[in-house]
């Protein structure tokens, strides 16, 4: 039988990309974009700072522009952090739930992961993720990690920690390096207040984002951080002599203006995760995770994933199965366009009703 294919090319829901893209005006931009910007290095250094950019946020955050860190996305941060900091044989303590990549940086200078468990519980009446404080805090105080990494929102679990708990786990590791990963800021919430009260209280604290995710400018590679007054090391260590991606920093100045934009997409993102818990649960054997990201998770039957994975392929769709220690029956769905996010649906329950 022919399959019929709403789109002839493959539909990439399995990287957490924005199948929206950036701000038009990121577009606009590019259209116009000179020999200065292409050939020149940046001068912003005769300003006293490290890059537009830096600054930028500096001033909107009230935060000393050298806490400010640029990089290579938040993987680079990361990577950063852990190459300086953790030396052979010395500990990270990492969520057990989350993504592969905490669980490989360690072993590259030799160090070891110790993990911590979060549970299951419900919010709103949809299952979600929790991070379980009382638990993370005994083990600190067991293993004494050198570096303690919390992800909020988690990737691939989607949920977030609360204020409250957060802070709480912060007063308990004051002797370790802290590093919050908020690729996935902006979904869930877009609450900004507790950065620089964090960031002052907490010295040896470090709070990472990235433009890759909500602007959508995952193809620039361009991250930032705010890195606590202990870390000046860290901070040294991260400058660049001859200055940052004078096209990325403008690009990414350029999405942070654009707030109607990512205002409207994040919207409609929200109202498809609606959809797709309402379309879920309704479904034998599967149950969607609450999810302040732009992807979600949703355990299905393991009897069905061989099966399910080839018919989607076939009409073009890809998501991702996973098949990690913790997670064996889950599978993780990047929120597309309103069309890509229902033809998944349809061509699922498709999948359901020819079995």
């Amino acid at each position: 039988m022919a399959v019929d294919l709403k789109f002839k090319t493959l539909q990439y829901l399995d990287r957490n990309e924005s199948q929206y893209g950036p701000s038009p005006k990121c577009y606009d931009f590019l259209k116009n974009v000179t020999i200065d910007e292409l050939s020149c290095y940046t001068r912003e250094f005769t300003k006293g700072v490290k890059s537009s950019l830096s600054r930028r946020i500096s001033e909107d955050f009230n935060i000393d522009e050298r806490q400010v860190i640029l990089s290579y996305g938040s993987e680079d941060l990361l990577k950063q952090i852990i190459h300086y900091y953790l030396d052979r044989k010395e500990k990270i303590l990492i969520p057990k739930e989350a993504w592969w990549y905490y669980k490989k940086v360690a072993y590259e200078v030799g160090g070891f992961n110790v993990e911590y468990p979060m549970y299951i519980g419900k919010e709103n009446g949809i299952t979600t993720y929790k991070y379980d404080v009382d638990r993370m805090i005994e083990i600190y105080d067991r293993e004494r990690p050198r570096i303690v990494l919390i992800a909020s929102p988690n990737n691939p679990t989607g949920n977030m920690i609360s204020d409250k708990d957060l802070k709480r786990f912060l007063d308990a590791c004051r002797g370790a390096l802290v590093m919050i990963d908020e690729a996935y800021w902006g979904f869930g919430s877009k609450d900004n207040a507790y950065v620089k009260p964090y960031i002052d209280e907490f010295p040896n604290l470090v709070i990472c984002r990235t433009f890759s995710k909500y602007y959508a400018l995952a193809g620039l590679r361009i991250g930032y951080a705010f890195a606590g007054k202990n870390l000046e090391e860290l901070i040294n260590f991260s400058i660049r002599y001859l200055g940052f991606n004078r096209l990325s920093e403008q690009l990414a100045e350029i999405a942070m203006d654009d707030d109607d934009y990512y205002t409207k997409v994040t919207n409609m993102m929200q109202e498809d995760k609606e959809y797709f818990y309402k379309e879920f649960s309704k479904l034998e054997g599967f149950t969607p995770y609450k999810s302040y990201t732009n992807f979600m998770l949703v355990d299905m039957p393991l009897s069905i994933r061989k099966g399910l994975d080839k018919f989607l392929k076939e009409r073009n769709l890809l998501i991702k199965f996973l098949n990690e220690e913790a997670f064996k029956t889950e599978a993780r769905i990047t929120l597309g366009t309103r069309e890509q996010n229902y033809y998944l649906m349809e061509s699922i329950k498709e999948f359901l009703g020819a079995k």
